[in-house]
């Protein structure tokens, strides 16, 4: 079974990057410089995940992270059209060891909906990225519902990323880099309670969500609710996975327990936080206590799965 890291970034080469803020560690410096030209080519993408002895990256460019004013100018469809042009070269180029979730504003209601359909019909992407919220509005709220309504029509899977909200600067003034990833997380897993408060995962039928560890307290929230037996539930009723970021024996087994080991993926958000190298995975999984037969089930098995077309009405 060859690993599928879903969680990994790319830039596109013009794309200017502000370099690393004060607040952040010396050493997270030196690594965020480093990581800054590998993800600016594809060539290198695949090298340092032959390294790592990583099969697939699955590569994603959340709007707000290529888009500094995503907050408060909503980017014009033709930049991002142009983006997902261009991994979808990249992706061709590396058939076999890269794939592509399209970049989506998702909060642009049906001109969203459209570039996810061009996405992935015309340019062949696997899947979307979209942000868990913008200027405080979460993913869930009316305006995204086109979007995840033409995801799930097209059955490709819908990737929610973590992004910040008007709280990070506070967070960011009070805890540093932890405050910055706890508040990313929390928009992540806000978003999920989202659509859960908003009845989308049983109103769009087929919707299938990724989201990341960073929001991992949302399903003890959710737990509270009917929500433990529908996101475990066997019956597809509730397509919601969860990824490995960070690679936390206890935070994977937390998960592996509450929706099961055909939820939780493969993600290393590469190249910002630990590489999926082979043994860090191995000695994560096992420290969670995840059997051998799982283990090759979160390694790719379960996005192999996750990354398969299923068009509105076809069976899970």
């Amino acid at each position: 079974m060859p690993s599928i890291d879903i969680h990994a970034h790319y830039r596109h080469p013009d794309q200017q990057v502000p370099p690393p803020a004060s607040w952040v560690p010396e050493e997270h410096r030196r690594r965020q410089l480093r990581n800054n030209e590998i993800v600016k080519s594809f060539d290198r993408i695949v090298e340092v995940s032959d390294e790592a002895k990583v099969d697939v990256r699955v590569l994603s460019l959340p709007a707000a992270s290529r888009f500094d004013d995503y907050d408060t100018t909503p980017p014009r469809l033709a930049d991002i059209s142009k983006l997902n042009e261009y991994l979808a070269d990249g992706v061709r180029t590396h058939a076999g060891r890269l794939l592509g979730l399209a970049t989506i504003d998702a909060f642009a209601g049906e001109e969203g909906a459209a570039e996810v359909r061009r996405a992935i019909d015309e340019l062949g992407l696997s899947g979307v990225v979209v942000d868990s919220a913008k200027a405080d509005v979460f993913l869930g709220a009316p305006e995204t519902v086109p979007a995840l309504q033409e995801a799930a029509h097209l059955g490709i899977p819908v990737f929610v990323h973590p992004t910040g909200t008007s709280l990070t600067p506070t967070l960011i003034e009070q805890a540093g880099q932890l405050g910055s990833s706890y508040g990313r997380g929390l928009a992540n897993g806000v978003a999920l309670l989202s659509l859960i408060h908003r009845g989308l995962l049983d109103s769009i039928s087929g919707l299938r969500v990724v989201f990341t560890t960073l929001g991992i307290g949302a399903l003890g929230i959710a737990g509270t609710w009917r929500a433990r037996g529908g996101l475990a539930a066997d019956d597809g009723r509730w397509q919601v996975y969860f990824d490995t970021m960070g690679f936390d024996p206890q935070n994977i087994a937390y998960l592996t327990s509450v929706l099961g080991a055909r939820r939780v993926l493969l993600g290393s958000d590469f190249p910002y936080q630990v590489d999926a190298d082979d043994q860090r995975v191995t000695t994560a999984l096992t420290d969670a206590g995840v059997s051998p037969e799982d283990q090759e089930l979160i390694r790719g098995g379960n996005a192999e799965n996750l990354l398969i077309r299923r068009p509105a009405g076809q069976p899970v």
